[in-house]
């Protein structure tokens, strides 16, 4: 073809999808810079983002069916396409398909048995309880994944005629293919350790229980809750195991999590819910209750390759960096179905960082034991702060491990504690006033425990071999932490970003200084108070949140108020940080006023603020109060939540 015989081609609005508009094709070529055909990866991509999206939240535009989403208009038109003659089913792989050895697969149509995955009503009890409460895909694209293969996966072949595997009970000339012959088996573990006996790992049998005393009806008995047929005619010591049997296997079902990844969500994840549902059907609450799906794994941003020499085995990387380094490494890899990113400096990183703080933990224990640690009261407002902070990263952590988010729980589980605790430390040596003792051993132990999960071997030997603890670090249980108050932590966090505020004013004076003045206000300038006054006054949704209309009113707001394109900017900007700010902290984050006392904190943390930044000394004076130096322009710049610094030569 020539560009003369399509161009110029208009694109047809036909599905519109939230975020990409009804031009998505014109959009992801614009977003990836796709020139061409040849750009097949690009178009790959570009597929792969759309095509989800676009089936489960597309709206059709045009035809007998808009207005309605395209995962629900699909069948409906198949159907119609179907009956009218204009249309007839056809299967074929999406893709090249090949074998584990490396061939070419052809697909030929031979006699076959099939599992009927797709049936309506077994289909529907699927579908059901993937979108309930009681199942967990930890995101919303795996659960999008899960939804899409329950709307295209039907008859599976699920037999063979050579291979290993479990011979097809009613035909013995076949044998139950490998995905098919694998869905429940998470039940057999529950029970494994009776038939091969304890730590038992090389499949030899328990000589007490015999490969034919398993039939059916015992199997029924142990997993399906039902009587035996005649319980006199079994050995009362078979019986009892039996029933021990019985009662771990309900013990531990139903299956809380299973971990896998992505690409056997069409496939075994999938079918291990139809046969978890038909196995278990008049029981759902014997069927899995989470998946946790990852992507691939990359090594330093690349593919594994033994020709870029970036591949690494297990063995190989535990040698190399030590089993909590690549554990660490791996936490850090990434949460999502995107490909995990294995960073060898992180790796490396971390041996680093685990020495250092054995070092340091150490350190303080020696300080302890020399008495330069204080005892009494936490009566400075850093000593509130470092507590009330390391009570909202013990939460956040909680959080993000329930979630199974290792990435975001090693950040606020340990760099973030790791800064806080820096800080802190920091302010005692700057201030000489020494490290609180009760606040700095709960933040060792802490530490140690919410490191644990990514890195036990280390947190055990400091739990037992430094701190001398009897018990486990993994039986110590969660770090016990209260709800961090959010005006504890606004005030944490205004200090902070004061101090990196008056340090980047420090910086762009020409002149050497040596002392300054803080200016600070304690009300917002008048265009500000009635935009909270808007806000507090505007209806709410029941759980106190503001509704979807309220951009819209404040775009009116603006209008009524005659507001030039900057001030409506300036509005919306102030607006949104102010409901940012509710969200956090509730009502009171709309109040004209900050409810904590600025001036208070920074005056009593003026001499660690000087010192931080290499002055000899500085004064904090509140905007309006008599003999506050500075410009007018400097006062008018300050407002409540962000003091200005003036420097003095």
């Amino acid at each position: 073809w020539t560009e003369e015989m399509v161009l110029p081609f208009e694109v047809v609005p036909i599905i519109d999808i939230p975020g990409y508009g009804s031009r998505s094709a014109e959009l992801m070529c614009e977003k990836l810079k796709i020139k061409s055909y040849k750009d097949a990866e690009k178009l790959k991509t570009a597929k792969e983002e759309v095509y989800l999206k676009g089936f489960y939240e597309g709206i059709l535009q045009i035809g007998p069916y808009k207005g309605k989403k395209v995962c629900d208009a699909k069948p409906l038109i198949r159907q119609e396409m179907i009956q009218e003659g204009n249309a007839l089913p056809y299967y074929e792989p999406e893709s090249v398909v090949m074998s584990r050895s490396g061939d070419e697969c052809i697909v030929a149509l031979t006699d076959q048995w099939y599992l009927p995955y797709g049936e309506e009503n077994w289909a529907n009890q699927v579908k059901s309880h993937i979108n309930s409460s009681n199942f967990n895909a930890y995101s919303q694209a795996a659960l999008d994944r899960f939804n899409f293969t329950l709307n295209w996966l039907k008859e599976w072949a699920c037999t063979r005629l050579f291979g290993l595997g479990t011979q097809l009970p009613w035909d013995e000339s076949w044998v139950i293919e490998s995905l098919s012959d694998s869905t429940i088996y998470m039940a057999y573990y529950t029970v494994a350790h009776f038939i091969h006996g304890e730590g038992n790992l090389d499949g030899t049998a328990n000589e007490n229980l015999k490969p034919e005393t398993f039939t059916d009806e015992v199997w029924d008995f142990i997993f399906l809750d039902k009587a035996l047929a005649d319980e006199n005619s079994v050995e009362t010591a078979l019986f009892e195991t039996l029933k021990k049997m019985k009662a771990e296997f309900e013990y531990w079902y139903p299956m809380d999590l299973r971990c896998s990844a992505k690409d056997l969500i069409p496939n075994h994840l999938t079918m291990a819910l139809y046969n978890h549902v038909s196995v278990w059907n008049d029981k759902p609450h014997l069927w899995p209750r989470g998946y946790w799906c990852n992507g691939h794994i990359l090594v330093d941003a690349e593919k594994m390759s033994k020709g870029k020499g970036n591949f690494l085995m297990l063995n190989e990387s535990i040698e190399r960096f030590s089993a909590d380094a690549t554990r660490f490494a791996c936490a850090n890899a990434g949460d999502s179905l995107l490909d995990a990113n294995f960073e060898v400096s992180t790796a490396n990183n971390a041996i680093i960082l685990l020495t250092k703080e054995e070092e340091w933990i150490k350190s303080v224990l020696e300080a302890e034991k020399g008495q330069k640690l204080r005892l009494g009261e936490t009566e400075f407002f850093m000593d509130k702060a470092f507590e009330n902070e390391m009570c909202n990263l013990i939460n956040k952590t909680e959080s993000c491990y329930s979630k199974m988010m290792w990435r975001e729980g090693l950040q606020t589980g340990f760099f973030e504690m790791q800064i806080l605790r820096d800080i802190y430390r920091d302010w005692c040596v700057r201030t000489e006033i020494p490290m609180h003792r009760e606040l700095i051993l709960r933040f060792i132990e802490a530490q140690t425990v919410l490191l644990a999960p990514v890195c036990p071997h280390f947190c055990e030997f400091v739990w037992g071999n430094i701190l001398g603890k009897e018990n486990s670090v993994l039986l110590c249980g969660w770090p016990k932490a209260e709800n961090a108050d959010v005006w504890v932590t606004r005030a944490f966090s205004f200090l902070q970003k004061s101090i990196r505020n008056f340090r980047a004013t420090l910086g762009k004076n020409k002149n050497v200084s040596k002392k300054g003045y803080i200016l600070v206000a304690t009300e917002y300038p008048q265009w500000k108070q009635e935009i909270l006054k808007f806000m507090q006054s505007y209806p709410k949704l029941d759980d106190g949140s503001f509704p979807k209309d309220f951009t819209i009113a404040l775009k009116d707001y603006g209008k009524d108020k005659n507001l030039t394109t900057s001030e409506q900017q300036k509005t919306m900007q102030f607006a949104s940080f102010a409901r940012g700010q509710y969200e956090m902290a509730g009502l009171s984050a709309l109040d004209i006023s900050l409810p904590f006392d600025q001036a208070s904190v920074l005056e009593e943390n003026i001499g660690y603020i000087a010192s931080t930044l290499g002055l000899e000394g500085a004064e904090v004076h509140e905007v309006g109060s008599e003999g506050c130096p500075g410009s007018e322009r400097a006062k008018q710049m300050a407002a409540p939540g962000n003091p200005v610094f003036v420097a003095q030569t």
